[in-house]
Order: structure tokens, then sequence, then C-alpha cells
């Protein structure tokens, strides 16, 4: 049991590293909507968290349906396009 929590606790240094070497790139972004959504990520991908309910996990997938037909989203092309700029 101690060599798996040991074994997350690395995943999770590194996981925490890359979060902030990506940081530091997406500062030079002007797209606060991009780093908004890179942060989500990063964060959801840091910390712990119970197993999410079958109504949490719909009531996100419409949350976020919600936003993507109100404008508030970027498309794949746009994302990849920042990335090639770095």
């Amino acid at each position: 049991m101690a060599t798996i929590i040991e074994k997350r606790k690395t995943i999770l240094q590194t996981l925490e590293e890359e979060k902030n070497e990506l940081a530091i790139k997406l500062l030079s972004l002007k797209d606060k909507a991009m780093v908004h959504a890179f942060k989500l990520i990063f964060d959801e991908l840091t910390t712990t968290s119970k197993k999410t309910s079958k109504a949490q996990y719909n009531k996100e997938i419409d949350a976020a349906v919600k936003r993507v037909r109100g404008g508030k989203s970027i498309s794949n092309d746009q994302v990849m396009n920042e990335m090639d700029k770095w």
C-alpha cells in the first residue's frame, strides 16, 4: 500500500511540474478562455477527488453544452494553432 501511495505522489509531482511549465507558456497567450480551459484540466488532474456520481456527471455535461452553445468555446484548430506558436 505504501508503494502505491509513493507512486501516486510521484505522479502528482510530475503533473504539477508539467502544469507549471505549461502555465509559463500560457502566460504569453491572449485568449483567456483557452488559459482557463487548460487551468481547469490541470487542476482536475492534480487534485484528488471522489468519484463523480452519474447525476453530477450529467450536470457537468449539461453545463459544458450550455457554455459551448453560448459561444464560450474554442475550436480544436484554434488550440492547435496556438500550440504551434510555442
